[in-house]
């Protein structure tokens, strides 16, 4: 498993790295990814909604999972901290008991130059079984990562057997017309990222015109700009996809992503109050 730094969280317990840190084997592992900024989880209310509504999918969720979490996270943050970094927390499941481990695991972040050129992405065909809902898929995770190291790019964007554009590998993607009309899948046919729906707030609330529908491969020329969202990118421009070049420089995207930056501080802020009050 990949993870980082010299401890890891499991059961209640604060664990040296190198001591048994796999995941527990089970049924299904449910799993989410945050950001953790000055030992602070970013979206954490988001991040464990998702987690607890993808887990009642299959199993009766434990109603003090978000409080087990933060404490685990806590615990973790104690131990060992780093200015920035993501962690896996990872829900395994076997019949009615559960396993809880959570992890630094090694994490990079879109520097200023990938911010201001934008990014390389690859089409890649292939589609989640239940998009919907966040578990484990290892062999498609090591799939999309050779590709992206053979063909040198940021991110993989998943196409499914209609040829359609769904989402990428670990981010949700937006395309831009000229007239600034912004398209992306409708819900059920992507993982609905916690960066994706503050998006499309932002997108709301500044009166961009949005589209739910699926861009097709072979429609990708008529978009001026794309952007993905994400845990690790945040909201990021696309340089290109294939061969395909977009302007990087539109206001649109600056605009969404300077409003989701606030988004995110305000998310400390907010984390760090309530923390104070307990």
């Amino acid at each position: 498993m990949e993870c980082f730094g010299k401890f890891f969280y499991l059961d209640g317990n604060i664990i040296p790295a190198g001591q048994d840190d796999e995941i527990a084997q089970g049924e299904v592992s449910f799993y989410e990814v945050i950001r953790i900024r000055e030992g602070i989880p970013l979206f954490f209310d988001d991040h464990m909604k998702r987690m607890s509504d993808g887990i009642s999918t299959r199993y009766e969720p434990d109603h003090d999972i978000s409080g087990k979490v933060r404490e685990g996270l806590d615990a973790l943050v104690r131990k060992q901290s780093f200015p920035e970094i993501n962690v896996r927390i990872t829900v395994t499941y076997t019949g009615c008991d559960y396993s809880l481990h959570i992890c630094y695991i090694p994490s990079s972040y879109p520097d200023e130059k990938m911010i201001r050129e934008g990014v390389s992405l690859v089409l890649y065909h292939a589609e989640r079984f239940n998009p919907g809902v966040k578990v484990l898929n290892t062999r498609l995770r090591l799939s999309v990562n050779e590709e992206l190291v053979k063909r040198k790019a940021y991110e993989a964007l998943l196409v499914n057997s209609e040829g359609c554009i769904t989402e990428g590998s670990r981010s949700n993607v937006f395309f831009v017309t000229k007239t600034g009309v912004i398209h992306t899948a409708p819900d059920k046919a992507v993982l609905s990222g916690i960066t994706r729906g503050y998006v499309m707030e932002i997108i709301r609330k500044e009166r961009f015109d949005l589209v739910f529908e699926a861009v097709r491969e072979a429609e990708i020329s008529r978009f001026s700009s794309v952007f993905i969202t994400g845990t690790s990118p945040m909201v990021l421009p696309v340089q290109k996809i294939d061969n395909q070049i977009y302007e990087v420089s539109n206001p649109i995207v600056e605009r969404i992503r300077l409003l989701y930056a606030g988004k995110a501080a305000d998310s400390i802020r907010s984390y760090k109050m309530k923390k104070s009050k307990d």
